[in-house]
């Protein structure tokens, strides 16, 4: 069932005694018509001595003031987008731009926005990131990570983060690894098990096993027993690698201050200066 709307009978902006009473006939026959509207009869100016005489001398109510009739908001065609959660990484928010064909999505908690991802945000966090504690900085739930790279959780709890760390690609020697891999990393290995064993014995946060390269049940074990999230990846360690960074949480690059929005109530008028004034491409609008 489509939404009950309040519309108004109006007549002239300076109303006289015919005007108002073909508003108050007018707004009565529409609402016997039963349309699914409600209309109420009202004016847009101050109505004279002689016009309220008559409406006490028949006792009707004075019609509702409306010092507005500009076109609102509400009444213009509103693209409506759900709202995703600040939790979900930089690649799903890059999909679901794509199937809705839009360049920006509202962030909410609770029905209430708290930010924007747009396209430009996901830009920057592929090509200007350089830091190699950037995922652990954003908090990345390591759900985000299994998603990103089309892993498999081997072990650990896919639902913590990745809080605190670097990221680290595993290759060279035994004493080489053992160098540069310090206690929570994040460790980026293929299937040389003695390089795998040494990451979870420097404690490791997570190690993801690329190429989708078997891993042994001792390396398995040994990651249970410290707790070391372990994640299988089709990828070779360079696509791994470069498609990491996909895995942050919008969060940490989204828009939280000074968003310009809104209301269904604002009128149109007020909205096409503001618009003209900030060069956005969307803007959110705000209801109850």
């Amino acid at each position: 069932m489509s939404e009950r709307k309040e519309v108004y009978v109006l007549g002239h902006r300076n109303p006289d005694t015919d005007s108002i009473c073909s508003a108050i006939a007018y707004a009565d026959v529409k609402n016997k018509e039963n349309d699914g509207n409600h209309y109420v009869a009202a004016r847009a100016g101050q109505i004279s001595s002689e016009t309220s005489y008559v409406l006490q001398r028949f006792g009707m109510r004075q019609p509702t003031y409306v010092n507005n009739i500009g076109t609102r908001v509400r009444d213009m065609e509103i693209r409506k987008i759900p709202g995703i959660n600040e939790g979900i990484s930089m690649k799903k928010a890059w999909e679901m731009m794509k199937i809705l064909g839009v360049v920006t999505l509202p962030v909410v908690k609770d029905n209430k926005l708290e930010g924007l991802i747009v396209t430009g945000d996901i830009a920057k966090s592929y090509m200007d990131v350089y830091d190699n504690t950037i995922l652990s900085t954003a908090r990345t739930q390591y759900k985000n990570i299994v998603e990103t790279l089309e892993g498999q959780l081997l072990t650990g709890n896919e639902h913590a983060y990745f809080v605190k760390g670097k990221v680290v690609i595993g290759v060279g020697s035994l004493e080489v690894l053992s160098s540069v891999v310090d206690s929570d990393d994040l460790v980026m290995i293929g299937d040389r098990e003695e390089l795998q064993m040494l990451s979870i014995a420097s404690n490791c946060s997570c190690m993801i096993v690329t190429n989708g390269y078997e891993v042994g049940p001792e390396v398995i074990e040994a990651a249970r027993e410290r707790e070391v999230v372990v994640i299988s990846t089709p990828y070779d360690t360079f696509t791994a690698a470069r498609l990491i960074n996909q895995s942050i949480p919008i969060k940490h690059f989204m828009t939280k201050k000074n968003i310009v929005h809104f209301d269904l109530d604002d009128y149109v008028d007020d909205v096409r200066e503001t618009v003209a004034k900030i060069r956005h491409r969307d803007f959110p609008i705000l209801d109850s």
